[in-house]
């Protein structure tokens, strides 16, 4: 566009036209306003590397292909390694429903998968996490079995985002180990002050474990596995540590962690799950 002659009425003119010209063609255009959300718009596919930075790639032996770790999302695989060998060989996991608290990368929701399960739902606090396991499971062509839901930091127990109705074949989790008070969102890996989301997986799988139905839980603290034992055992809950490791032989903080499985025996009450 040929710019007009340099006065006042002709810059004037020019600007209009610019703009003009600028609008028919869509440049300089903000997004439409008017647009509103999907219901489920937390779920929906998300581009990771825009805010959180790849900051390694890392290969498992229990997955096909490598996955990504973004930036300040909890990495350290031996925590999850009996687990994640226990998931592998398990037949149980055909077509099975099962639910991940604190998927991090989403390395073992990814093995459920691949195992065969139906659907894996898996919730972190940390948004990172989500990201990442949505662009871990995508880069699988896992995603469409994979429904990621983000906790928020101040409901941050282990059904907050969990429906009324739900419940679920299996169970994992690699819950943080340390009895202290976390932070900043990293740190929401590491530390569970009280216990209380450990406790509050345990009471709750009563009745969000189906009929035969097992919680998993991956553990390498003595403190934290003992703890386990006394909720389990007050809650009426059958726990068995898959492990030939002895507590009382091993430090306190140790890899890789514990595999713990909680069941609810058969004659064992239930009460229909309640947010």
């Amino acid at each position: 566009m040929a710019r007009p002659a340099d006065s006042g009425w002709g810059i004037a003119v020019w600007l209009v036209l610019l703009v003009w010209s600028m609008a028919v063609t869509g440049c300089g255009q903000k997004a439409s306003t008017d647009s509103t959300p999907s219901p489920d718009a937390t779920h929906a596919p998300a581009a990771p590397t825009a805010s959180y930075p790849i900051v390694r790639w890392v290969n498992v032996a229990e997955l096909s292909g490598d996955i990504a770790i973004l930036e300040s999302v909890f990495w350290e695989p031996e925590d999850t390694l009996s687990l994640r060998r226990k998931i592998v060989g398990e037949p149980a996991l055909k077509d099975a429903d099962v639910l991940e608290i604190g998927t991090g990368s989403g390395l073992v929701s990814l093995c459920c998968l691949q195992a065969g399960a139906r659907r894996v739902i898996a919730t972190d606090l940390n948004p990172a996490a989500i990201a990442n396991a949505r662009e871990n499971a995508l880069a699988m062509g896992l995603q469409d079995r994979l429904e990621t839901r983000l906790v928020p930091r101040r409901s941050p127990e282990a059904w907050s985002v969990i429906l009324p109705d739900e419940t679920f074949d299996l169970i994992v989790s690699n819950p943080p180990w340390e009895n202290r008070k976390p932070v900043t969102v990293e740190e929401f890996a590491l530390y569970d002050p009280g216990f209380l989301l450990m406790k509050s997986l345990i009471c709750g799988a009563k009745v969000r474990l189906r009929p035969g139905g097992r919680l998993w839980l991956a553990y390498g603290c003595v403190t934290a596995i003992r703890q386990i034992q006394q909720t389990a055992a007050e809650e009426s809950l059958t726990c068995r540590i898959l492990d030939d490791r002895q507590l009382d032989q091993l430090p306190e903080l140790f890899l890789p962690g514990m595999l713990i499985e909680i069941t609810v025996p058969n004659n064992a009450s239930r009460v229909h799950p309640a947010n």
